[in-house]
């Protein structure tokens, strides 16, 4: 075992709001043991952003990543027949992450930061999600797994970044069941 191209140093939640959504409850709570919410079908909205805080810092890069997850249950008129989530979710959630000097051959470091920094970040509001609904009426949901890869930049990254903020960069993933 050894450490990661990329170190999570602190991380901290600017907004967590999970509530039911009563529209889309179900009429029963449901039994943890023998049904299990997944989100095949429910639209989920990230909002992602980077900027570099110290490019000179004596270990490495040092970046700010944010990710703002939102699952806010509305109708889409290209939608036919849409899945909803029995949460309304607004999660946004920051990361200070150090790129070590060394790191920098594998990929260039706002890549690794954005990449790796963003996965980070959706693990803790995964994790927080789940923590908040296991007590909640419609009972526990788990965010599904995701990766973050659409975020590279690719080789022309590598040049300089600036140490001002970039904007936010929005996703929007409906996730779909896998096809064999």
């Amino acid at each position: 075992m050894k450490p990661a191209p990329l170190q999570l140093l602190q991380m901290m939640f600017r907004k967590v709001s999970v509530e039911l959504d009563e529209r889309h409850a179900p009429p029963e709570p449901p039994n943890p043991f023998t049904s299990i919410f997944v989100f095949d079908g429910v639209e989920i909205n990230t909002e992602c952003g980077i900027g570099e805080l110290d490019p000179a810092h004596e270990r490495g890069r040092l970046y700010m990543v944010t990710l703002r997850v939102l699952i806010d249950n509305q109708p889409k008129e290209e939608a036919q027949q849409g899945k909803y989530s029995p949460y309304l979710i607004d999660v946004d959630a920051r990361g200070v992450v150090i790129v070590p000097k060394a790191a920098e051959q594998l990929a260039p470091p706002e890549d690794l930061a954005m990449v790796n920094g963003a996965s980070l970040l959706w693990s803790a509001v995964r994790e927080q999600v789940l923590s908040l609904t296991s007590r909640m009426l419609a009972g526990p949901v788990m965010l599904p797994t995701m990766n973050f890869h659409d975020l590279r930049k690719g080789p022309e990254s590598s040049e300089a970044a600036e140490p001002v903020a970039k904007p936010l960069k929005g996703r929007k993933a409906k996730i779909s069941a896998a096809k064999e």
